[in-house]
Parts: structure tokens; sequence; C-alpha cells
């Protein structure tokens, strides 16, 4: 794609790229295991801030360690919070998501967590009020020019999403991916029958935290501006929107609804003024025309119009009365 698009329509691709990612990691926690979380953004923003502290703090340069530092931090801290919103049920789990990102984000935006890394992180506090830069990293030991970082870059976001895509979609294809629908459509049957509920889903939101943090961390150099926004349950609820516009139940829903939404929004910046307004306009007009999700009405509409195509040819070919 760098050899097709101009650099701009490049960077949009990017972004739908890397929220493709974060939605695909957010639905086999909730359209595969029925649990809507609203607090994933806490993952995403872990993802970002933590190689943005190596970067400043030690002078980490590497986009492989940024990348990696990220996916580690937020498995870690999805490992630790799971834990504890996994032993509630549907509806308190997602209270207790809502509850950690708000508290994570508080500590951020007052300035608690900066406090932790003594007079150098309240000096970055003070800075930015919580905000932090990221400038371009080297990748593979490589330090690339302005106008050649993104083409560049673009091939790591392509590469964390094919294997995105692949990890996830063998998850689904497998016993364990089966075994989380089986809890998201009768929990009680599921245990009855010996799968470990709990356990599952557990695993199910680290894993999901996982690829969050992945998707974190690319949105952070991509950006290169992190903000305690990125932490907050608004951003979270903008993935949820962002999966459901595409259709929870069919495995490319999340991307499609992840592509949909980053070209809403492209859309909507031609008034920049009422921007929230024309985005909440087009958005209630996509959902009123794809009621299931742009993917889930899709397959729904084809499996209609295959069973009207299937009833005229029987009709046709059925033999005369005698």
């Amino acid at each position: 794609m760098p050899g097709v698009l101009e650099p701009y329509p490049l960077i949009v691709l990017c972004y739908a790229l890397v929220y493709s990612i974060a939605c695909l990691s957010l639905n086999i926690l909730f359209g595969t295991t029925g649990l809507l979380s609203l607090g994933h953004a806490v993952y995403f923003g872990a993802g970002a801030y933590t190689g943005a502290f190596l970067h400043t703090l030690v002078g980490m340069d590497s986009l492989e360690i940024y990348l990696l530092s990220g996916i580690v931090c937020a498995t870690a801290l999805a490992a630790v919070l799971g834990y504890f919103c996994v032993q509630a049920s549907r509806m308190h789990f997602a209270i207790l998501t809502l509850a950690f990102t708000q508290i994570v984000n508080a500590s951020f935006v007052g300035g608690s967590f900066f406090r932790l890394f003594g007079s150098e992180g309240w000096f970055l506090y003070m800075l930015a009020g919580g905000s932090m830069y990221i400038p371009r990293l080297t990748m593979l030991g490589i330090e690339y020019e302005p106008s050649e970082f993104i083409a560049a870059f673009y091939n790591y976001i392509a590469g964390g999403f094919l294997v995105t895509v692949f990890v996830l979609r063998r998850i689904d294809l497998s016993p364990f991916g089966k075994a989380l629908r089986a809890i998201r459509d009768n929990e009680i049957r599921a245990e009855s029958i010996g799968i470990p509920v709990r356990r599952y889903r557990w695993l199910a939101f680290v894993i999901s935290g996982l690829f969050m943090g992945l998707a974190g961390a690319l949105y952070g150099q991509l950006n290169r501006q992190i903000t305690p926004e990125q932490l907050g349950w608004l951003f979270s609820a903008i993935l949820v929107l962002a999966t459901v516009l595409g259709g929870v139940r069919q495995f490319a829903g999340p991307v499609i609804g992840a592509f949909a939404y980053a070209a809403l929004d492209e859309f909507a910046l031609h008034w920049a003024g009422t921007r929230n307004m024309v985005m909440g306009i087009l958005l209630i007009a996509v959902v009123c025309i794809f009621p299931m999700g742009i993917a889930g009405t899709t397959v729904a509409v084809a499996d209609h119009v295959k069973r009207l195509a299937k009833k005229r040819f029987q009709t046709r070919h059925q033999p005369p009365l005698q």
C-alpha cells in the first residue's frame, strides 16, 4: 500500500488497521465470550504509555522494545484486573471494568501515577498534564527520515494486524473458542458439562488484553502523542461502538466496523465545528440500515436471498401433479 496510496490516505489506513486490532481483541471477550468490557482502554493506554516512559526515563529508542514492553505490561495488567472482574456476573463485570478504568484514568489525570517516578515523573506530569510525546523510534536499528517513516512503519502495523487475525481466528475455530461461545450462550449449561467457566473467561480476558496492548503500542507511535483520554471509559465506548457497528457474531465484523468508523470519522472532519453531531447522525443512519451490524446484516440478507433462490428453483423444477 505505501507504493499505491499517498501519505495521508496511508495514515488513515494505518489508523483503521490499529482500530481493527483493538476491536478484534475486544470481540473475543464481547462477541465470543459474552462479556461487555467498558474498560479496555486501560490496556490500550498501557501499551502506549509503557514505551513512552521507557523512552523518556531511560532513553530507549527501539520500536521493537517499545512494542514488546507495551504488550507485556498490558498483558500483565489484564491478568491482574481480569482475575477480579471474571469473578462477577455479566452486569457486574461491566461495572467492574468501568470502575478500574476510572481509577487508572484518574491516577493519570491527577498525576498520582507520575509521582511513582519521583521528581522526574512529576516534572513530566507538570510539563503536559499527563500527556506524553513519543518521537519517531528506530526500526531494526534504522532511523528513518520523516518522509519515509510512515511507509516503513506501515509494515509493522500490517504485520501486527495479520498476526492478530491469524491467532484470534485460530482461537475462534479451536475447542477453546467453542467453549467460550458455549459460556456466552448458556453459562450454567457450560459449567454443568465440565467447562471451567471462570478460568476460561480469565484466559479470554488476558488474550484480549495482550492484543489490545499491541494496538495501543502501535497507536502510540502512529499518533506520537499519548493522552489520559486514551485510558478513559469514553475511548472504551468508542471501541465497543466500532465493534458493534461491524457485527459481533462474525469474525470479520470488528474489522469492518473499525474501517467503517474510521471512514465515518474522516468524513465528519469536513464539518469541524459540528463534527460530533455529524458523526452521531452518520452512526444512527448506519445502525438503522444495518441493525445487526454491517457484517451481520450482510450475512442475513445473503442467506435470505439464497433461501429465496433455492425456493424458486425448487418451484420451477417441481414435477407436475398427475
